[in-house]
């Protein structure tokens, strides 16, 4: 991964920080489930399109701000993410 994202190479830190958003997204995946007792949030179909927007919304922040920030992807993810939960109750 840090050789293939010139925003990683060699820095390990951005590299590790950047493994723990993935572990928080993932949580909060995981967490929405639990809370609206919804399993097909943890489902290929939803968690690749949860992953699609992960990226999406790094792309977005990085040309915003011109870096990978973490706390605003992590936040711009669950915003989409609470949406997105809120559709599959209707």
């Amino acid at each position: 991964m840090a050789g293939r994202i010139k925003e990683f190479a060699g820095d390990w830190d951005a590299v590790w920080n950047n493994i723990l958003l993935r572990a928080d997204i993932k949580q909060a995946i995981i967490s929405a489930a639990e809370e609206k007792n919804n399993p097909d949030l943890l489902e290929a179909e939803f968690v690749i399109r949860a992953n699609d927007k992960f990226h999406l919304i790094s792309d977005k922040i990085k040309d915003k701000t011109g870096k990978l920030d973490n706390t605003q992807i992590l936040f711009g993810f669950k915003s989409w993410l609470k949406k997105e939960v809120k559709k599959k109750e209707i």
